[in-house]
């Protein structure tokens, strides 16, 4: 049997890994549900979400107000947001805008893989449209988006279970660095020619920069455009979000992150009912010291985590997220390592 198409990459390690194991796997016809069977033992999962997950999890995690109100009341640094819909009417949009400290952010409520989200937020105007980008992400009657004051420090995403931490990568934002030769638009092209880098939907862990209207207003920001020629050694940032799907590079920091990261981690999933696994994008002003109410916050948790950046990051160790994963659908396979 092939693997199918459609699978997202860290399926695929699923598979490879598993089968390493004596795990026999089957795609159940009609369906991405991947059915693993072990002795006689048979688990399921769809997208990196394991069978194990409730109908619950999935729904609170899909709400990022609702994963929000969770955690505050867990005592865990969430930032300050409101949930927005279309009927929200412009004087109550205003009022949102004066009350919350700036910059913002503005985000879809159920997005993923960092689309539509607005950045750095200080004019009515400007928040305006990145409310008509939110919405546009969908476009149903149910359709919100939420604003939210934005924490300045480094992006982080945890993997982990109920039980322990897996892996954390630090998350850069998509850049080229300068040669003094290439203008910013061939240093893209020979980023992109990484092998570690593909397409949506490839068997790579990184996806390729995309040249769009975003990177070219971030880059007028910066006074530069696509022609510039950066000096040797320069680092030029080409997107605010640091998403990997964005084309940001994944840096493993497992053995660098203070143990009160990894409890926060912990505390955060286990907030959640029926959450299993799951990946925590985390912020903070240094994760090697102890983290306090002005150090960090949890921007959302992903009951889907995309892993393969654990296991091939960009620099760094491979954390071995897929056999982890096995490992929480079958505990005796742990045992028997």
């Amino acid at each position: 049997m092939k693997k199918g198409n459609n699978l997202t990459n860290s399926s695929r390690i699923i598979i490879k890994e598993a089968e390493k194991h004596g795990i026999t796997w089957k795609i159940i016809p009609g369906t991405e549900i991947i059915s693993l069977t072990y002795k006689g033992q048979e688990k399921s999962y769809h997208h990196q979400v394991p069978s194990s997950c409730t109908a619950l999890a999935h729904y609170i995690c899909r709400n990022k107000k609702i994963t929000n109100n969770l955690l505050q009341q867990a005592g865990i640094n969430a930032p300050k947001s409101y949930h927005i819909n279309q009927d929200s009417d412009k004087k109550y949009l205003r009022d949102i805008f004066e009350k919350l400290k700036k910059p913002l952010v503005v985000k879809p409520l159920s997005g993923t893989w960092g689309e539509n989200i607005t950045l750095d937020l200080n004019s009515f105007d400007k928040y305006l449209e990145a409310i008509r980008l939110a919405f546009a992400y969908s476009r149903g009657k149910k359709t919100g988006a939420v604003i939210e004051e934005m924490f300045t420090g480094e992006e982080y995403r945890i993997l982990a279970t109920r039980e322990k931490v897996i892996g954390v990568v630090k998350r850069i934002p998509a850049n080229v660095i300068g040669d003094g030769k290439n203008n910013i638009k061939q240093l893209i092209k020979i980023k992109n020619q990484e092998d570690i880098r593909g397409e949506k939907g490839s068997n790579r862990s990184h996806l390729k920069i995309r040249i769009d209207k975003k990177l070219k207003e971030y880059l007028e920001e910066q006074k530069l455009d696509l022609e510039n020629i950066p000096k040797k050694g320069k680092r030029v940032f080409l997107r605010k979000v640091s998403n990997i799907s964005q084309g940001g590079d994944a840096i493993d920091f497992t053995d660098q992150i203070h143990s009160s990261v990894k409890e926060i981690a912990i505390k955060a999933i286990r907030t959640i009912p029926g959450l299993s696994f799951a990946g925590i994008d985390f912020m903070s002003t240094d994760v090697s010291k102890k983290q306090n109410k002005d150090s960090y916050v949890i921007i959302e948790i992903n009951d889907s985590p995309g892993f393969d950046i654990h296991d091939y990051p960009y620099e760094g160790k491979n954390r071995h997220a897929a056999r982890e994963f096995l490992y929480l659908l079958f505990p005796e396979l742990e045992r028997v390592k």
